[in-house]
Order: structure tokens, then sequence, then C-alpha cells
């Protein structure tokens, strides 16, 4: 493993993504899409709590409390930890299933949808308003991450190899003019996860490359770095001063001799990239 990137849970999770920082717990949560799996680990003590969900969460928001929300099956759900459940709060009607997600700068929830067969433009993007989910993009094929300046006013949407950037209007959740700003090479590996950082530069996990880049607000490659395994799927910053950058993995697919040639997929890292994230807006709940 590269001295770069600490291993904190050897979990093989079979679609780890959507980690979310959670400062007051001082811990991250994350989730194994494919076995219904809700992670914290606890940065303190190393432990790495698991509770089984009745439900796939795919992305996660949290109030300042704990409380938590999440993209689920085919809508919005509530978390409650206590019993490990699902309430769900609304559906929605683009895609198979919820896919990723974040809270927005004005603490909405806004989560996307995917069709299992990755049918061409028919999935969208939703904000979570009390208990109604309003269409904020269509046309989406398949949803591969979502983060927003740490000004507000713009929003990023990978779909497919494309990062997309949408003028936004915090103040309503109203996304427009939306452009391609960075169209990645098949070599680069597939866009997923995104995180920004305080300059406002965009990180992404490149999932079956294993690299991850930082671009520049301009949209210009700035730093490649290498995961010790291909499957990155997904980033959050964390720690006291968001100095740190966790990073999620996949391992689904994989058979013994790719596992012995991959042995971290599916596990938990965590690296210092030198600067520090964007501080995220917590969920103002419903």
């Amino acid at each position: 493993m590269s001295e770069d990137f600490e291993l904190l849970v050897d979990r093989q999770a079979l679609c780890g993504t959507g980690p979310l920082w959670m400062s007051a717990q001082n811990c991250v949560y994350w989730v194994d899409l494919l076995r219904r799996e809700l992670h914290t680990f606890y940065r303190d003590t190393g432990v790495d709590e698991v509770r089984v969900l009745p439900g796939k969460a795919t992305a996660l928001g949290a109030t300042r409390q704990g409380q938590l929300i999440a993209a689920a099956d085919g809508g919005f759900a509530r978390v409650h930890l206590g019993r490990s459940g699902l309430e769900p709060v609304v559906q929605v009607r683009n895609g198979d299933r919820m896919s990723i997600g974040g809270c927005d700068p004005a603490g909405r929830f806004v989560a996307c949808t995917a069709t299992r067969s990755a049918e061409l433009r028919a999935s969208g993007c939703y904000v979570l308003e009390g208990h109604r989910a309003r269409l904020l993009l269509d046309g989406l094929t398949a949803p591969g991450g979502v983060a927003w300046s740490p000004d507000g006013t713009r929003m990023y949407v990978v779909d497919l190899r494309t990062i997309w950037i949408y003028d936004y209007d915090a103040e309503r959740a109203r996304a427009h003019a939306g452009r391609k700003w960075v169209v990645c090479a098949e070599s680069d590996g597939s866009p997923e996860g995104i995180a920004v950082d305080s300059d406002g530069c965009v990180w992404a996990a490149m999932h079956w490359s294993g690299r991850i880049h930082r671009y520049s607000p301009a949209g210009d490659l700035e730093t490649v770095l290498w995961a010790p395994t291909r499957r990155v799927t997904g980033l959050a910053f964390g720690g006291s001063r968001l100095e740190e950058l966790y990073v999620t993995s996949a391992c689904f697919g994989y058979d013994e001799p790719a596992f012995t040639a991959d042995p971290y997929a599916g596990s938990l890292l965590r690296f210092h990239p030198g600067v520090t994230g964007a501080p995220l807006t917590p969920w103002q709940g419903i």
C-alpha cells in the first residue's frame, strides 16, 4: 500500500459509497449499497459499527444533531439508527432506484436516480422539500456524484464520464445553464464520488483505475494520486479541520484471483491531501 494512504476498515464491501463526515460524532458514515449496510467509522477508536438496513441506501445527509436522511430504494427515507430502520418520506418518478446525493448550500437534501440498464437520459435529480420531492434536473443517464462550490453558485454533477457544471441558485434550489466541464478519458477510469476543497477545486474518485483527480475551478487537471485499489468509489473530507480525505471502494464482481491482484478493494481508506475541505451545510431536516 502507498504510504500516503491508511487502511481504516478492511471490509471487502461489495459497493462501498456515500461517505459523510459527522464532526459532532467525530465519525464517518458510509454504506455498502449491495449488502444494505450502514457503517459508522469512529475516528477516535477506529471502530466500524455496522447496521443492516431493510433497504438499499445510496447517499446520506445529516443534521447537526445526527438525524439522518437517505436516498434509499425508490425515494427518500429517514434513517432510524436505534432500530436500523428506514422510514419512507416520498418516492420519486424517474429511474429505477436512488443514486448519489448530498446537501446543497442551504441544507436541502438533493439526490439523483439511476436505471439498472443505464438507459439514456432516463434518470433525474431531485431536491427534498418537506415531504415533497421536486425534480431539479432531468435527462441524466448514470449519475455518479454531486457537489457544490464553496460559494454555492456552482453545482457539479457526474454523469457517465463527464462532470457537468450548472449555475446554482441556492435560495430557490434551481440549477440552470448546464454545460460540460470535464470529459474524462476511458483510460482515466470512471468518475464517481466527488468532493470540493476550500480552494474550490473538485476531487474525483476514478473507479476502475484507482486514480484520484483534483481539478481546478477552471476544470484543469492539477493533481493525480494513485489509491491502493482500482475500485475507488467515493470521497469525503473529514477530521477536525477537514484536513483528511476518506475514500470508499467496491469489490463486486471480483473472484479470488482478482482479490489477489487488488486486495484492498472494498475497504475504507484515508489520506491527507494537503488541503482542507469546503465545510458542508448540514441537512435542515423536515
